[in-house]
């Protein structure tokens, strides 16, 4: 069995760029690490789901995935825009500002009102707002009608497809259960964990799972996949440290 080929570059917190960006690479190299195990125990590769064939039927932006309530603003707490320097950024600030929020503070210890507004806009008044060194007047028309407007326009960035991607709201395959894997991958368990459970763990839980595995796995197993741990455990430390404590990788 050869080592594991690991497809990202290391992790590197100072280097973290949007936060959905973490996220999403967990979730791949989660389901990466149980391809590996799956193939040193003798299975065919990975391989989609006969029913759906790899793909989700997406409706529309789901709200609740949008905002980490735990976090704030400073740390993130709005995901689409997380760890980003574009014009939205700004303007949350300086709409932050105007209705009295604090972005040190969690939004879970402040006025719940404000999350709606993160999401859905504020339209009593346009905010003025710097940025690229250049002041900017307009109306904050929120995260979910941001993200709306670049699925309507045909975006072809992979940034924004891949937010687009995990903020919408999916109609799980009856077969798969959302897994998007054949039965007998969705079946391979890790610790007593299937890919679907290890993927809906909320980030402390998943690192704690991750942080088992050196002993839970035999040593063949663990050399073969000790690349996609390691990372694992760097991407999740830091999520974990930032406070981003509810959210599971997989949005459930």
């Amino acid at each position: 069995m050869k080592r594991i080929v690991f497809p990202y570059k290391p992790f590197n917190a100072k280097r973290t760029g949007a936060l959905i960006g973490v996220i999403t690479v967990v979730l791949e190299t989660v389901r990466l690490l149980y391809a590996t195990i799956a193939a040193y125990r003798g299975h065919r590769p990975f391989e989609a789901c006969p029913a759906c064939g790899d793909k989700e039927v997406a409706t529309d932006i789901d709200p609740k995935r949008m905002i980490a309530p735990e976090l704030s603003l400073k740390d993130g707490a709005v995901l689409l825009w997380a760890g980003s320097k574009c014009g939205p950024v700004e303007m949350i600030k300086q709409l932050a500002n105007t209705i009295g929020i604090n972005t040190a503070r969690p939004l879970a210890e402040q006025d719940a009102r404000f999350i709606d507004i993160l999401l859905y806009g504020y339209d009593k008044e346009p905010i003025t707002y710097a940025h690229k060194n250049k002041q900017s007047t307009g109306y904050y028309r929120g995260c979910v009608n941001d993200l709306r407007f670049m699925r309507d326009a045909g975006t072809t960035s992979k940034g924004n497809l891949r937010a687009i991607a995990y903020f919408s709201e999916r109609i799980e395959c009856p077969i798969c259960g959302g897994t998007k894997l054949n039965p007998e991958n969705a079946a391979v368990t890790i610790d007593g964990r299937n890919f679907a459970e290890a993927s809906r763990l909320p980030v402390p839980e998943l690192l704690r799972f991750v942080q088992r595995l050196p002993a839970a796995l035999d040593e063949r197993e663990f050399e073969t996949s000790r690349e996609a741990i390691e990372e694992l455990e760097a991407r999740l430390i830091y999520l974990q440290r930032i406070g981003l404590l509810a959210l599971s990788p997989s949005g459930a």
